[in-house]
């Protein structure tokens, strides 16, 4: 355990078409739009909510510090407005997580949620992308794995794209919304991860 950050994400990040910020209450009717959706929640670990218990669960999301095993820190994914569009606005259509696994082993856990009405366009890649090269570069993590629902196709598709493997398919492993559910685990290194940024420059 540390009182050290081992990082801290204060700015924003920018991608090429994104802005990956913290998210503040006044974000809530953006993360509402997708985190209140049944369709969204299928595969995560929490029940739907409604708008006061996404405001609360919001709340609590607010860290920008990974110091200890367990830190967790969530990045909204923000679409800017659209420069030709009077109407249009800056708008939250997603997050990113990053957790702290492991100080001592530099394990590192990363999930994504995005709003429906954006998917199929790339963004969660180019998000998702970004905060591995976060995790490797800036938090130093030797390991990172995202953990989910094999049944969400999406997902799993992106772990592939993302150059991550599949280490691990448990069946029937844990009690998933009143059901058996299976978890797949996906992992990459960062002499992986190093090596494919450096296929793709």
């Amino acid at each position: 355990m540390s009182d050290e950050a081992l990082l801290r994400v204060t700015d924003p990040i920018r991608t090429e078409r994104l802005l990956l910020r913290t998210l503040t209450p006044d974000d809530l009717d953006d993360v509402f739009a997708y985190a209140g959706r049944d369709d969204v929640i299928r595969y995560l670990p929490w029940p739907q909510r409604n708008r006061d218990e996404v405001a609360e669960h919001l709340a609590r999301r607010l860290n920008t510090t990974l110091a200890s095993d367990g830190d967790v820190i969530v990045l909204g994914i923000e679409l800017p407005a659209t420069p030709d569009d009077p109407e249009s606005r800056p708008r939250i259509i997603g997050d990113m997580t990053l957790v702290l696994s492991s100080v001592e082993h530099r394990q590192a856990t990363i999930g994504w949620v995005l709003n429906p009405e954006y998917q199929g366009k790339g963004y969660a890649a180019e998000a998702a992308s970004r905060v591995l090269t976060l995790a490797f570069d800036e938090l130093h993590s030797h390991r990172v794995i995202a953990e989910l629902d094999p049944r969400n196709t999406a997902s799993s598709s992106l772990c592939y794209r993302l150059g991550m493997r599949l280490e691990g398919h448990f069946v029937h492993s844990e009690i998933f919304k009143g059901e058996w559910g299976d978890l797949a685990v996906y992992a990459i290194l960062d002499v992986e991860w190093n090596a494919r940024n450096a296929l793709d420059g």
